[in-house]
């Protein structure tokens, strides 16, 4: 009895001992909240004056904070130190119901936030958004000025060369630090900084993947405009995104674009849009295209489109019908939409006169007259609505093997490609199959079949160059070494005729013919060389540059030197007239060789002495930008200026 006694006594004294460990923990949260609401409350005294609208945008952005009925209120933004503290309070009142948390939910609740909580602690956010905000709430609470962001931006791009997954978490979250408050700091490597933040996008761990997703979409807001000669190349990478499968990447890549489609220029927008999008063979990926696209449109208006040459308002309405035509009714919706916005304007009657309308988008402009534009943004496939099929097309373009048969409506149902016809359809799809075949005699064949429709029928290959090209292009890279430099010889004489209708597929093109430098076959080796400078003599220079410069860092062996000293001659051609271009696309690299090259010229990993063409590269950028070069270099850390003059050394070659 004696004993028991003792144990209460005890237990009521460790009690006790809690509860004031309890009370003396909870007086340092309340000082801790007043002492964060205060600046809160000045910061609403400076916002009063301010107009509605100004509010609701600082509301987006997560700058002004939000309020829920009687809740504290959190910012949903650059979160306080207190954050945390705040929502325990909240988490731990009398009204709300005990969450258990298991041993293995521990670690998590370490990094609970407001929308990571349940639906009825969180701050009216809808439910799907507690995966989003879960990614890292570092990315928010590290929103800090650096004190040297110059050193701040080295160590980001080392961390994101790290294999490491948190250390390229760590570099993504800097990235968005100096975007928020040091974006002139980015804009001096930006193209550097786009290609390392791009190449995490694809990253395996999808954590990573969403925030490198949502730091292009920081860059698009924090550089604007800045960003115009970047877009194309992370438009094509976020919309490779909206075919994956997790809803949770696919919100993602879809808000970093519609970033870019408010602050890029918009004529930049619609380039990007329309060649990486259109021909997409996903259709989740053709939606995320329309629905972009129709916002770039009414940016630009209908008269301003309808003002430009002949050539680029046929394009742009093949296009627009495509996406009206489309198999999924959203895009169609979409589509429908954008072709009714040209359609509103004077100009169309005089481009119908000018142009024979071809038979779909007859079809079309018929359906929008009949049936309208719906009203309101709700998409059909929220109104369950029921959409006719006389408008759908395969997803590849084409018809279904059974829209041939002999059944009248559904034949008058089908769409062949812009110059029409049941004969065109069937010499594409058998061409197709020409080039897939698995007997290496047939895509032998094949590669033969589309060298003669380039010069008989360029016209052909154009219209439909994305789903022709997707067929051709891997015969670049055939497994089979007469196929391969068939394809690579047949190359060379395509560029001269089809010319800047390849820009669509320009960057897959260089990259498997690039990857053929590194052959030890002899023919195949000459007809990869042969092929880049036919290109060189053949198509815009300009944007040559630009892809060749974003692909000598992936590159490995002979082909790095080869591509860098072709990078060489397109500086000389480019620069007089596109000296920024230039700046942005080619100094990022050469400061990349200059960082790296050890010894007498090897890159480590890559194999090969790139020392001669490193050292063409930078007199060629000297012959044309001065003393120019070596003042950007200065900007660089110590071992890029003393590599730099050493190879500017009359001697060093």
């Amino acid at each position: 009895m004696e004993f028991a006694l003792i144990l209460y006594r005890i237990q009521v004294t460790i009690a006790r001992s809690a509860q004031e460990k309890m009370r003396l923990k909870q007086t340092k949260e309340m000082e801790l909240v007043r002492r964060v609401k205060e600046p809160e409350r000045e910061r609403e005294r400076e916002l009063a004056s301010q107009s509605l609208g100004s509010r609701r945008t600082l509301m987006k952005e997560g700058l002004l904070t939000l309020r829920g009925s009687g809740t504290l209120s959190v910012p949903t933004g650059l979160s306080s130190p207190c954050r945390n503290v705040i929502l325990k309070k909240r988490a731990n009142r009398a009204s709300l119901p005990s969450i258990p948390v298991s041993k293995q939910e521990l670690s998590f609740a370490r990094h609970a936030s407001a929308h990571s909580l349940p639906v009825v602690l969180t701050l009216g956010s809808p439910e799907w958004e507690e995966e989003e905000e879960e990614t890292d709430l570092r990315a928010f609470k590290e929103l800090r000025p650096f004190s040297n962001p110059e050193l701040g931006l080295v160590d980001a791009l080392q961390c994101l060369d790290r294999s490491d997954w948190q250390m390229k978490e760590k570099g993504l979250v800097s990235i968005q630090r100096l975007a928020a408050c040091h974006s002139e700091v980015l804009a001096g490597r930006l193209h550097e900084v786009s290609l390392a933040v791009t190449g995490e996008v694809t990253n395996l761990r999808s954590k990573v993947s969403h925030l490198a997703i949502s730091t292009l979409g920081e860059l698009f807001r924090a550089l604007k405009k800045n960003m115009d000669q970047e877009a194309e190349e992370i438009t094509r990478c976020l919309l490779q995104k909206m075919g994956n499968t997790s809803k949770f990447i696919q919100r993602a890549a879809s808000r970093s674009l519609g970033a870019m489609v408010e602050h890029v220029t918009p004529t930049r927008s619609l380039v990007a849009l329309t060649s990486a999008g259109i021909y997409h063979r996903n259709p989740l990926v053709r939606k995320c295209t329309a629905e972009h696209l129709s916002v770039v449109l009414e940016q630009i208006g209908a008269e301003k489109l309808l003002s430009g040459t002949r050539d680029s308002t046929d394009m742009l309405v093949h296009n627009l019908v495509r996406l009206a035509q489309d198999s999924n009714q959203d895009t169609r919706f979409y589509g429908r939409k954008m072709v009714n916005i040209l359609m509103s304007n004077t100009r169309f009657d005089a481009f119908l006169k000018q142009s024979l309308p071809s038979h779909d988008l007859q079809k079309v402009m018929t359906a929008i007259k009949q049936w309208g534009i719906e009203d309101g943004d709700e998409l059909p496939s929220a109104k369950g609505r029921k959409v006719s099929r006389s408008l759908v097309v395969c997803e590849n373009g084409l018809p279904g093997e059974d829209g041939l048969s002999s059944s009248g409506p559904r034949l008058a149902g089908l769409r062949s490609s812009i110059w029409g016809g049941l004969e065109t359809v069937e010499q594409l799809r058998e061409l197709t199959r020409l080039l897939e075949a698995k007997e290496y005699q047939s895509r032998m064949e094949g590669v033969g079949r589309l060298l003669e429709h380039c010069k008989a029928k360029p016209e052909l290959i154009t219209a439909n160059m994305v789903q022709v090209f997707d067929a051709f292009t891997p015969r670049l890279q055939d497994s089979n070494k007469k196929v391969n430099q068939w394809a690579l010889e047949s190359l060379s004489k395509m560029v001269p005729l089809l010319r800047e209708s390849l820009q669509p597929m320009l960057l897959s093109i260089i990259t498997a013919v690039a990857d053929n430098l590194n052959s030890k076959n002899a023919g195949i080796y000459t007809a990869a060389a042969t092929a880049l400078d036919v290109m060189i003599e053949s198509l815009d220079n300009l944007g040559l540059l630009q892809a060749f410069a974003g692909r000598v860092r992936f590159l490995s062996g002979r082909a790095v030197t080869d591509v860098t000293e072709r990078l060489s001659v397109l500086v000389a051609s480019v620069y007089p007239r596109k000296p920024q271009a230039v700046e942005r696309h080619v100094l990022p690299v050469l400061w990349y060789f200059l960082n790296n090259m050890i010894g007498n010229g090897i890159l480590p990993g890559r194999g090969g002495n790139v020392r001669t063409a490193v050292c063409r590269l930078c007199r060629s950028l000297q012959g044309q930008m001065g003393s120019r070069l070596q003042a950007l270099a200065a900007s660089q850390p110590k071992q890029v200026l003393k590599t730099l003059q050493e190879l500017l050394d009359p001697e060093s070659l």
